[in-house]
């Protein structure tokens, strides 16, 4: 009797985290986002959004710009930037613009001791000049990430991307329909 103790004691949590890690418990988290068409990964668009960024932002100082970029060339140049990367993070990345917000999927490898898709769903806004992503929503495989965590990794996207955005003045953002265009001046 005291066997069959220990064992369901041993047994019990290695069940329930197997259940919630593999099994259906779509109540935990939302269903995974999907691009709404498909988005093809090229070294050329990732060339081309690069080209465009690097025209934008090496004007004179006062000087105006727009960068429009599309799904497909976020999706390629992050990508083509992962692969340049020794121990590659995130593979099968998708990057997608909605309804106003950020969408991107993939799957965790590298990170985390199993491999685990992941999803995220970012706002982004202005602040003092610089592009600014708010996380809404992020998850790998069945479970949310805590609030607390996001709000973590909201900061380490805007500190890398306030470091991206060097001697701009960003003034307008717009995310449509796949598409993000953002305009600014040059410091």
């Amino acid at each position: 009797m005291e066997k069959r103790r220990r064992f369901a004691r041993m047994v019990l949590p290695i069940v329930m985290l197997a259940i919630l890690a593999c099994g259906p418990c779509g109540q935990l988290s939302q269903e995974k986002p999907t691009p709404p068409r498909p988005i093809a990964i090229s070294a050329e668009a990732a060339a081309q959004l690069e080209s465009r960024i690097q025209q934008g932002l090496n004007g004179q100082s006062g000087q105006q710009f727009i960068i429009r970029m599309s799904d497909s060339e976020v999706t390629s140049l992050v990508a083509t930037q992962l692969a340049k990367l020794g121990e590659v993070p995130v593979q099968d990345p998708q990057i997608w613009f909605t309804k106003g917000k950020v969408y991107g999927t993939g799957r965790l490898v590298n990170v985390l001791p199993v491999q685990a898709d992941f999803w995220v769903v970012a706002s982004a806004q202005i602040e003092d000049g610089q592009v600014s992503l708010l996380i809404e929503d992020f998850s790998t495989g069945l479970l949310p990430i805590p609030e607390g965590m996001l709000d973590t990794i909201s900061r380490s996207i805007n500190e890398t991307v306030n470091e991206l955005q060097l001697n701009a003045d960003i003034r307008a953002l717009e995310i449509l329909e796949g598409e993000a265009i953002i305009q600014g001046v040059r410091k």
